[in-house]
């Protein structure tokens, strides 16, 4: 029987992204190895973090959601401890008894969905470039005038 579960990786924000990369891979090799399905790989990129941790004001986020019979979280956390390169972690139960060829249909929805919007975002971003680009900041020709 397979759950689904979440696990949030807070890695050194100092390593080359082939070293992130590589921590995630080896983490993802895991889940794949004892028979589980990765539905989605989200990078969060480097973020502050609240507070220092082990000396570190930043860490580069990574959310992992898959599928993966309840025995594994044991050998995958255990995999994240022994990495000095984690911060820090925290795996949640997201879902019990998970029927599996749905949760795969709705992984690819979700996939497309995120590469759309993130096309979009990328074509706006683009836009609002152009559009400012060569204006002088004061100028306020687009702004509604109040009175």
């Amino acid at each position: 029987m397979l759950h689904e579960y979440e696990t949030m990786i807070v890695i050194r924000p100092d390593l080359d992204d082939a070293v992130t990369t590589g921590i995630i891979e080896k983490l993802e090799g895991v889940v794949v190895d004892k028979q589980g399905t990765i539905l989605l790989r989200d990078d969060w990129g480097k973020r502050k973090l609240q507070y220092p941790i082990a000396k570190q004001q930043k860490g580069h986020y990574v959310m992992l959601n898959y599928l993966v019979g309840p025995d594994v979280i044991a050998e995958l956390e255990r995999r994240i401890r022994i990495d000095d390169n984690v911060i820090r972690f925290l795996t949640v139960k997201v879902a019990e008894s998970v029927d599996v060829p749905t949760r795969l249909e709705q992984a690819a929805e979700q996939r497309r969905v995120r590469e759309v919007e993130a096309k979009a975002r990328a074509e706006a971003e683009a836009r609002e470039a152009e559009h400012h680009h060569g204006h002088d900041r004061d100028d306020d020709e687009d702004e509604p005038q109040y009175s």
